[in-house]
């Protein structure tokens, strides 16, 4: 029984000493304040900021009221499929 407790306990300090530097590597790399390591070399990253398209001082929320039916990028839309007049609201 002995044996297998200390076992236990060996297993239990090697999985918290892994854990460990784990949340270390992964704090470094990703929550730095430094922007090192894989947040400058992305790809995903640089693929993410040529994606951004920048919106005129006129935002889609401040416009006039649409009205239905309604073609966007040539597509049809019959109805408004919201319920709520205010879409923000909790169903």
């Amino acid at each position: 029984m002995d044996v297998i407790l200390i076992i236990l306990g060996i297993l239990g300090f090697g999985a918290v000493m892994i854990s460990t530097y784990v949340f270390t590597v992964a704090a470094r790399t990703y929550v730095s304040e430094d922007h090192g390591g894989l947040r400058r070399n992305s790809g995903e990253a640089r693929l993410q900021n040529s994606q951004l398209i920048p919106r005129s001082t006129t935002d889609r929320r401040a416009g006039k009221p649409v009205t239905f039916p309604l073609t966007v990028n040539g597509i049809l839309i019959a109805k408004d499929r919201r319920t709520h007049p205010d879409r923000r609201k909790a169903n």
